[in-house]
């Protein structure tokens, strides 16, 4: 399926899918290459086993991985809590859902919806306790993953890569809000605003709106093999601060985490 293609189809049912699903949590939708313009080149890339959201049948959960599980209470992170969304622990790639293909040393696009966590204030209505700007992302890489990698292993990396078991990489931290991403129909005054300065026509239909996705940018390591994928692991901390929120008053752990990889290439066709 060509890029405009599944462009133009993910756009266009995306915007009544945003007006119904306002409060849907993120996960990473999309990846592209960024070229030194700050324009996407190449094709899009996609998470391990993604489901479009307008494809049939579409149940958010299938992308959807929240660590810890529900079923932990109380709910704080536990060190066998595994990282990956099980459809997502091994890295066999979907045929209309390939790998991105990006170069050693490449930046790279994760983008995602922001769902209300960057626009409506507090993070979202009735959610005492969050942070500001909706959180942090972190991006972990490794050319070693593991099927059953744990999240509490993956926060020890490090960006000089000795952190924990020396496995992996810190890649990047950032917050969750990008400053120009919005969603349509959410009633935030910050949607509407940036809606405005940021304006995100579907493409070739000039005048129309579409929401404009939050991104996370990250660099390749200039070390990363050539004919290898290197794995990504994008972790969103969207904690609940202690004293804040009555059903948890000793606060509460959040992280929603999507994991992907990239086909390492010599040089990306624009």
């Amino acid at each position: 399926m060509s890029r405009m293609t599944m462009s133009l189809q993910r756009l266009t049912v995306g915007v009544l899918f945003t007006l119904s699903h306002v409060w849907a949590h993120s996960w990473v939708e999309q990846l592209s290459v960024v070229a030194p313009n700050a324009s996407y080149v190449g094709e899009y890339g996609y998470p391990r086993a993604f489901r479009d959201k307008g494809g049939p049948g579409f149940d958010q959960n299938a992308n959807l991985w929240t660590v810890p599980p529900l079923e932990n209470q109380p709910p704080f992170l536990r060190p066998d809590d595994l990282l990956c969304h099980p459809s997502q622990r091994s890295s066999t790639p979907l045929p209309d859902f390939p790998r991105l293909q990006a170069s050693p040393g490449g930046i790279l696009a994760l983008r995602y919806a922001e769902n209300g966590h960057s626009t409506i204030p507090g993070g979202g209505k009735g959610l005492p306790g969050k942070p500001e700007r909706g959180g942090t992302v972190f991006v972990f890489g490794t050319s070693a993953g593991r099927e059953d990698e744990t999240l509490s292993n993956a926060l020890q990396w490090t960006a000089d890569g000795r952190g924990g078991d020396g496995r992996g990489t810190l890649l990047t931290a950032q917050d969750f809000d990008d400053g120009r991403c919005y969603q349509l129909g959410n009633g935030a005054a910050l949607a509407n605003l940036r809606r405005e300065r940021f304006p995100n026509p579907i493409p070739g239909q000039p005048g129309t709106d579409h929401e404009l996705l939050c991104e996370t940018d990250v660099k390749l390591p200039d070390s990363v093999a050539v004919g290898r994928p290197f794995t990504l692991y994008w972790v969103w901390q969207w904690p609940t601060a202690p004293g804040q929120d009555p059903n948890f008053p000793r606060g509460k752990d959040e992280y929603y985490v999507s994991c992907m990889d990239v086909d390492i290439v010599q040089e990306v066709a624009s």
